[in-house]
């Protein structure tokens, strides 16, 4: 039975649950508006990112936030590797390449998490995750209003950086005509190496908090990269506004129909959401008509 109560509660569920979608997605986003290239490989990042956290706070024992700050620097060097030693090399191929290529590099690093990690599920302890909060007449988990504060941050920050900074203007023009770019003196490789650092980054403070809540496992990038790719789809591609707009709105339906019907349901309804865009409108919601 549905209350006031009830759906607001979901509805607030389902907001910090979109903010962890959005800080994932933000990275594919960057990539895409700047790189022009989908990075598949962006789920394997995000569990190495949560691993990394792991090994940090668990196993040598530092804050869990300074482990998660550790774990964006080493993941976003993951993803400068990434970029450096397979998409570079591919620039200038058919996309459907570049996708393939990020897809068997997602499933090599996945499978090289089975062999360091083995068939068992890890833990990132954080304080946070035993604590409730109340606003309103309303519950939350502590560490999910962490992960909704961090990413609002990083948003904020990320947008301040593209519009008030010569980088950022360096980094929209290396997209925008990376040839004209190259004539002004920009260094276009050094932005995308830039862009891919703040991707991996971006992905590893996901997993690093999602993994607190939940539990940090080789398999654990898939499904939210998927959701995240359904995401950038939704938005527009490139588009930082699509990427909240979208995120804040799957992770709301996702929540209301798990409790409406079942979680699975909610699954099922976000990839039937990403063939429908594709169908009724391959630009996204805030993309632009070609």
């Amino acid at each position: 039975m549905f209350t006031f109560e009830i759906i607001s509660q979901q509805v607030l569920n389902g907001l910090l649950t979109g903010t962890s979608y959005i800080l994932i997605a933000l990275g594919l986003t960057l990539i895409f508006g700047i790189y022009r290239m989908i990075n598949m490989a962006h789920g394997a990042v995000y569990m190495w990112g949560a691993y990394f956290c792991h090994v940090f706070a668990d196993t040598i024992g530092l804050n869990t936030y300074l482990a998660m700050a550790i774990a964006m620097v080493l993941a976003g060097l993951l993803s400068v590797g990434i970029e450096r030693t397979v998409f570079r090399p591919l620039k200038g191929c058919p996309d459907w390449v570049a996708l393939v290529a990020g897809l068997g590099l997602y499933y090599a690093l996945e499978n090289f998490g089975w062999i360091v990690l083995g068939p068992r599920e890890l833990h990132i302890h954080a304080l946070a995750t035993q604590e409730v909060v109340r606003f309103w007449g309303l519950y939350a988990n502590l560490q999910k209003v962490i992960l909704a504060g961090i990413c609002m941050a990083t948003l904020v920050g990320t947008i301040l950086v593209l519009k008030k900074t010569d980088m950022g203007r360096a980094m929209r023009a290396a997209s925008a005509d990376p040839e004209a770019a190259k004539l002004v003196g920009i260094n276009t490789e050094r932005m995308s190496m830039l862009v891919f650092f703040l991707g991996g980054a971006f992905a590893a403070a996901a997993g690093s908090l999602v993994g607190s809540l939940t539990s940090v496992a080789p398999g654990m990038g898939f499904r939210p990269m998927i959701i995240a790719f359904v995401i950038v789809v939704f938005g527009g591609m490139g588009s930082i506004m699509g990427t909240v707009v979208a995120g804040l709105l799957v992770g709301v339906l996702q929540n209301i129909l798990a409790y409406a019907v079942t979680p699975k349901f909610a699954y099922c309804f976000t990839m039937l959401s990403l063939l429908t865009i594709f169908i009724i409108r391959p630009t996204g919601i805030f993309g632009e008509d070609k």
